[in-house]
């Protein structure tokens, strides 16, 4: 872990073809933890508040789905590039807390915006979480984590939900690997708010997330019924959809 901080720190914010046009740009003047767990984002197209979303996620070749949320998200008192994260994952009725870091490697800002004047760019992390060892089928998970940010015209950091209406909108996109403490194996392991990095044929939807029907048997059953199909009993499913897990 030490040694993932040291490379972290002599890594390049910002090349001279991505610098910020606002002078005095510095990662250390802001609390990124706000893109990935707060109450609600500010959708700054439409000009209101929606809830934070639940990341979308699958393990595994077969698509199985994965449920993350992140519980705490605190800035390192050591290190501003550095961000603590406590957690839960689930996968069928398995839940297993988690702790681990989100450590920011790189970040530019776009020379366009797509709602000017907020100016947007793209954080880049590496993930290191571990789930506690002495729950059932735990393991590690590192991989990578892309995130899209907008800075107002008061100079405040907001997570970018500026395209959130659009086709195809996606942010918060990790791609990970899952590996089991026991055996050793590992997994894909992907996540996102509101579509899924490499989903591949598990995604079959043009604007927006839907489950392809082969894949609705691993996990995806109450998503599938509450926002795919016609099943009478929708509320019923969405409620299983909306309910806080990560609090059982």
């Amino acid at each position: 872990m030490r040694h993932l901080i040291s490379v972290l720190l002599f890594l390049p914010l910002l090349t001279a073809a991505q610098r910020s046009r606002r002078a005095g740009f510095s990662i250390k003047d802001y609390d990124w933890s706000l893109l990935w767990r707060a109450d609600s984002i500010f959708a700054q197209d439409e000009g209101t508040k929606v809830a934070f979303p639940e990341p979308l996620g699958y393990i595994g070749d077969n698509f199985q789905r994965f449920w993350i949320h992140y519980i705490s998200v605190r800035k390192s008192k050591t290190d501003s590039r550095v961000y603590e994260v406590t957690g839960k994952t689930m996968v069928r009725d398995n839940i297993c807390p988690f702790t681990g870091t989100i450590s920011i490697m790189d970040l530019y800002l776009r020379k366009d915006s797509d709602l000017p004047p907020y100016e947007e760019g793209t954080v880049t992390c590496a993930i290191r979480f571990f789930e506690d060892s002495t729950h059932p089928g735990s393991g590690s998970i590192t991989g990578t984590l892309t995130t899209d940010f907008c800075i107002d015209a008061k100079g405040r950091l907001q997570y970018d939900a500026i395209m959130a209406a659009a086709d195809g909108y996606s942010n918060n996109q990790a791609t990970a690997r899952w590996k089991s403490y026991k055996s050793g194996i590992t997994k894909k392991c992907n996540w996102g708010d509101y579509r899924i990095p490499d989903s591949k044929d598990l995604d079959g939807g043009a604007g927006e997330f839907t489950v392809d029907e082969k894949y609705v048997k691993n996990g995806w059953e109450s998503y599938y019924k509450a926002y795919i199909g016609d099943d009478p009993e929708k509320k019923k499913y969405q409620a299983i959809e909306d309910r806080q897990w990560w609090k059982e």
